[in-house]
């Protein structure tokens, strides 16, 4: 791994990104579906991903890029927003903070898949 201070200030960075995920999500859910709050959990996952990608961290961007594309549709009115979207991107969160959280061996974890076919 690189500069453990530098991995350290990412991790808790991101989770401060997945947080804000999260509670934009779960608004989503509640029937807000207002334009700010899409667009700050679309930033929050294209933050993690461009630090990630700084590091290397392939699972985390993998995972951070899906979630940002699905998120980009809905942001673009492409897709409407449903709670089973909002079921998959939570989950997906979830897998991204364990992936943060275990930064390390973020790389050598398995997570679901969370493409759309």
């Amino acid at each position: 791994m690189q500069d453990a201070e530098l991995i350290r200030e990412f991790v808790e960075e991101a989770v401060s990104h997945v947080d804000v995920v999260e509670v934009g999500l779960l608004k989503l859910e509640e029937g807000s579906g207002d334009a700010d709050i899409i667009n700050n959990i679309f930033r929050a996952v294209h933050s993690v991903k461009g630090t990630a990608g700084f590091f290397n961290l392939k699972n985390i961007v993998n995972l951070s890029h899906a979630m940002e594309n699905l998120l980009g549709e809905i942001r673009n009115g492409k897709l409407k927003v449903k709670n089973e979207m909002i079921d998959v991107l939570l989950a997906a969160n979830d897998s991204l903070k364990a992936l943060i959280m275990d930064v390390e061996n973020s790389d050598n974890i398995d997570y679901p898949s969370y493409r759309r076919d």
